[in-house]
């Protein structure tokens, strides 16, 4: 029996996305990038409704909605994200025992999505960000 294209160049099209992660951050390695990568991912799910965690993760190729659902309950704590800013801080406070991630790390992460994603997959997870994150999105038409 084959696999399904998507879970067979899983591992391929995410190490895609933590090359294009460190080229577009300015990163050194991608150690950096994965920890990025994952916590923006992880602070912008305590930021959604439960529906729209399951719609960004349905929107993310197989390996990035693993990696975006892991550890995830329909009771995880929410924390709105009020302004690109304090979503920024919670970020750094979470990767800060390891580095610390640029300004643009929130930006730089939605870029790489925006570029990798199908239309409909990018358009879908930019209808579900909160308001004050939507600025960080890149434009259409990039």
């Amino acid at each position: 029996m084959t696999q399904p294209l998507d879970v067979e160049r899983a591992t391929e099209l995410y190490r895609e996305w933590l090359t294009a992660l460190k080229t577009e951050a300015n990163l050194q390695t991608h150690n950096q990038s994965q920890a990025m990568m994952r916590a923006v991912m992880h602070r912008l799910r305590r930021a959604l409704a439960p529906d729209q965690v399951l719609q960004v993760a349905n929107a993310l190729p197989a390996l990035p909605r693993g990696i975006f659902i892991e550890g995830w309950s329909l009771d995880e704590t929410r924390e709105s994200a009020e302004t690109a800013e304090s979503f920024f801080r919670d970020v750094h406070h979470m990767l800060r025992l390891h580095h610390a991630p640029p300004q643009t790390i929130v930006r730089d992460v939605f870029a790489v999505w925006r570029r990798f994603l199908a239309p409909e997959a990018a358009r879908t997870i930019r209808r579900c960000l909160p308001s004050a994150l939507t600025p960080l999105w890149p434009d259409e038409s990039d």
